[in-house]
């Protein structure tokens, strides 16, 4: 048998709870029993989505998302390899005029892809918070 306030265990012939002090029998005045889950934790959220992009919102249970953000990035990546590669070789020989042009080329890649990055670190963490705060106001997992 446990408390019904403060989820202690008790005897079965325990009047009193040992560590709130209330009775036994409180929890037919209506009391609802406290229910503890476990909750997401927004730090391993937003080190998953630092280490892998995506895989904090995996964690979270936005799989979806997790998996779209994972899979834009392997295709950028790719996308960007071609273009690169593209831009300084024409069948036979390396245009070493145009390497400025990749070399730019990667570099605002670079800055949109670490933009894209941040706000993945930060949309874990708060995809996290979310998700605790709504399994605290009625008990329910959000998604």
């Amino acid at each position: 048998m446990y408390c019904s306030k403060c989820g202690k265990v008790m005897d079965d012939g325990q009047e009193f709870c040992a560590g709130c002090g209330s009775r036994a029998g409180s929890a037919a005045t209506g009391q609802r029993p406290v229910i503890y889950v476990r909750d997401k934790s927004a730090g391993i959220a937003a080190i998953l989505s630092f280490l892998v992009l995506g895989l904090g919102q995996i964690y979270v249970g936005k799989i979806v998302r997790g998996l779209v953000l994972m899979f834009a990035y392997a295709l950028s990546i790719i996308l960007i390899m071609v273009l690169m590669f593209a831009t300084i070789w024409d069948g036979s020989v390396f245009y070493y005029d145009d390497v400025i042009g990749a070399l730019v080329l990667l570099f605002i890649v670079s800055i949109i892809y670490l933009i894209v990055w941040i706000w993945n670190v930060f949309d874990a963490y708060k995809l996290a918070n979310e998700y605790n705060d709504r399994l605290m106001a009625d008990g329910k997992r959000p998604w």
